[in-house]
C-alpha cells in the first residue's frame, strides 16, 4: 500500500504555475523527501500534503484517507520537518513537544510517555533550557 499517493496534482499563484500535474506515490515504511531549487513547488505540495493549502486539481491520499484543504486528520500519518521549521523560542524542548501533541489530539497521558520517550532518546531528558538557548549555539 502507499503511504502516500499524488495524482495530478496542480497549483497556481497568479501567473505562475508552481505544481504542473504532480504525480507521485510514496511506499508504506518508508522515508521521503523533497530536493530540489528553489521555488520547485516542495513547500507547496507539502502544503497541500498537510491540507493547509488548497489544490487547484489533482488528488492527494494518505494512507487510505482523502486529504481535503482545512482538515487535519490525515496529518496523524505524517512527520514533516520544513528546511526552516518554526519553534517558538519561549518554550522548552518539553513544552514544545506537548504543544505539537495536542495540537494533533493525543491523549494526555500518551502525550507525556510519548515526549519522555523522545526527549531521552534525542538526549534532552532533563533539559530545562528555552528552545531560543538551542537556536544561539
Amino acid at each position: 500500500m502507499d503511504m502516500l499517493y499524488i495524482s495530478d496534482l496542480y497549483k497556481r499563484f497568479s501567473d505562475k504555475k508552481v505544481l504542473n500535474g504532480l504525480n507521485l506515490s510514496v511506499p508504506e515504511h518508508s522515508i521521503f523527501g523533497f530536493i530540489g531549487k528553489n521555488g520547485a513547488g516542495k513547500t507547496t505540495t507539502m502544503k497541500m500534503v498537510l491540507g493547509l493549502l488548497k489544490a487547484d486539481a489533482g488528488e492527494i491520499i494518505v494512507n487510505g484517507e482523502k486529504v481535503v484543504y482545512g482538515q487535519t486528520t490525515t496529518n496523524r500519518y505524517i512527520g514533516y520537518l520544513p528546511d526552516v521549521p518554526e519553534f517558538y523560542p519561549f518554550m522548552t524542548a518539553a513544552e514544545y513537544l506537548h504543544f505539537c501533541g495536542e495540537i494533533i489530539g493525543m491523549k494526555r497521558t500518551e502525550n507525556e510517555e510519548r515526549c519522555k520517550e523522545l526527549l531521552e532518546l534525542v538526549g534532552l531528558g532533563n533539559e530545562t533550557h528555552h528552545i531560543k538557548v538551542f537556536q544561539e549555539v
